[in-house]
Parts: C-alpha cells; structure tokens; sequence
C-alpha cells in the first residue's frame, strides 16, 4: 500500500462516519484498530495529518458539492493506488462496529462500485 492510498483510506474513514452522526465506542475502537494497521510511513507529522483529514471531512459533510469532490477524489485515489480491498474492508468494520445503518450501508454499497466496476 502506498502512503497515498493509506492517507485517502483515512480520509474516508472520517467522512463515514458522519454517516449516522455519530461515533460510538465500538466504531472508535475498531476506527483506532483501522489506524494502527494502516501505519504512516511519511516525513509529514502523523498528529497534523490526522487534524487536518478530520478537519477536512467534517467541513465536507456541511456541503454535499464539497462532499461529492471529496468523495470522488479520494475513492479514485484509492482505487488507482490498489487500495481498494483493504479500504473497503476496514470501512466495513468500523461502519459495521455498532450496527449499520442505512446511510452507512449506502455509502459501503457506493464505495464497493468505485472500487471494483
């Protein structure tokens, strides 16, 4: 995996969930679980990053044209990048950790066509 593909995945990480709005203990954990296995592997400090993609994803989710570019770009990273089975299983995790809902599951069956169509 790419540091490219690992920085996007992250990214659509926190745009889902904002799926449901809101993050429970179970998507926490297993959102931490996701972090650690995806592992950073650039010069850039780990701590800004994540301040700045979650800061990028919640002022994306206030406006859906923002959200559509986010989500396009990121996906079609991730997919050029061979990212794609890894990003779809761990968005499924964490979305899965305390049920899904139907947003959330729209958003898995959406990413699932990016990916592999």
């Amino acid at each position: 995996m790419t540091q490219k593909s690992r920085e996007a995945i992250i990214q659509l990480l926190f745009i889902a969930l904002y799926r449901d709005h809101e993050l429970s203990l179970a998507e926490d954990t297993v959102l931490n679980e996701a972090l650690d296995s995806l592992g950073w592997e650039s010069q850039a400090s780990w701590a800004s990053f994540l301040f700045t993609a979650f800061t990028t994803a919640r002022a994306a989710t206030a406006d859906p044209v923002k959200e559509e570019s986010l989500f396009r770009s990121l996906s079609a990273t991730v997919r050029d990048e061979q990212g794609s089975a890894e990003a779809l299983t761990w968005l499924t995790r964490v979305l899965a950790a305390d049920g899904l809902s139907n947003s959330e599951k729209r958003f898995l069956e959406r990413l699932e066509k990016v990916f592999f169509s």
